[in-house]
């Protein structure tokens, strides 16, 4: 559902390379923190943050998105890289924010958020990256082919079951938070995809398989939290730790009794974590997640540390 806020709220129409998109601002005007922008997955719309943006509200004015390729706004090719999605979110928060903000990225998001806080360190306070990776696996890549195949067949039901076992954990050895209502949200969401969301998600899709891992170069230099769900089978705590230690100044931690879909699962704890990372407070002693880890990145010329396990 749409979020209601009584704040003042603005839409922002902004085009790049004659491509429309739009951003929209929650003003919130007894802010104590930098505002707050959020940059989504693959199934999320600017107006459909819910519980999380409310909870943030309460810090600072919030910022969302709907990125070329994303919800309302145009179809964009998968020939066009995350530089132009991170080009495209610093044309909105040039705009529209004082400097520094905050950036929040979730999943296909945090892709967007690690290029933007790379290539504009100015503007950027801090990063929150939930959900992400430092590459992707096989096991992944091919888990997004076969749902662009089922999507291109139109077989919609084996698709909605596949992206789900994709991204939510299945096993009933584990305890994961609302399972079953987020598994019956996200089916009827999948379900609800019309034809140009189908071929938005072929589009991000192919993106990600083109450029499917971080990219090289100088290391994210603000702060930054990585963090994801204990459980998730897409961006596994090893990959999600993997991806922090590419940052110059990282903490890592993972949710108790979460998958890939945080935001649904535990929307109170999430909230709570970004506010107070995003505050800087301290982020010790959380019941709803594992001690945070704080990981520096070696100076030029130091022993690197072992290498995890390869994972498949």
């Amino acid at each position: 559902m749409p979020t209601r806020t009584a704040l003042l709220e603005e839409v922002i129409p902004l085009t790049l390379d004659g491509y429309a998109y739009s951003g929209r601002v929650v003003h919130q005007p007894d802010a104590r923190i930098a505002p707050i922008v959020f940059v989504g997955g693959a199934f999320q719309y600017q107006n459909a943050w819910g519980r999380l943006e409310q909870g943030c509200l309460e810090a600072a004015s919030v910022i969302t998105v709907d990125l070329p390729g994303w919800g309302g706004a145009d179809r964009l090719p998968a020939r066009f890289g995350f530089d132009f999605l991170a080009e495209a979110l610093d044309q909105l928060v040039a705009k529209v924010a004082p400097c520094p903000v905050n950036v929040f990225g979730a999943s296909y998001g945090s892709a967007v958020a690690y290029q933007w806080a790379r290539e504009h360190p100015e503007r950027a306070g801090r990063i929150a990256l939930f959900g992400t990776m430092s590459h992707l696996t096989p096991a992944a890549r091919a888990r997004v082919r076969r749902t662009l195949e089922l999507a291109d067949q139109e077989r919609h039901e084996e698709f909605v079951q596949c992206v789900l076992e994709g991204m939510m954990c299945t096993s009933p050895r584990v305890t994961v938070s609302r399972r079953a209502t987020v598994s019956r949200c996200l089916a009827r969401a999948l379900r609800d995809m019309s034809a140009d969301d189908l071929t938005k998600y072929r589009d991000n899709s192919l993106r990600l398989l083109a450029n499917s891992a971080l990219p090289a170069g100088p290391p994210v230099r603000v702060p930054v939290l990585v963090a994801t769900g204990e459980h998730d089978p897409l961006s596994t705590p090893a990959l999600s730790r993997a991806a922090a230690a590419r940052c110059a100044d990282a903490r890592f931690t993972t949710f108790k009794e979460a998958d890939h879909l945080l935001h649904l699962e535990c929307p109170a704890a999430v909230v709570d974590l970004l506010t107070r990372f995003f505050s800087g407070d301290s982020l010790d002693g959380l019941d709803y997640c594992h001690p945070v880890e704080y990981l520096r990145r070696p100076a030029r010329g130091s022993v690197p540390a072992p290498r995890p396990p390869k994972e498949t």
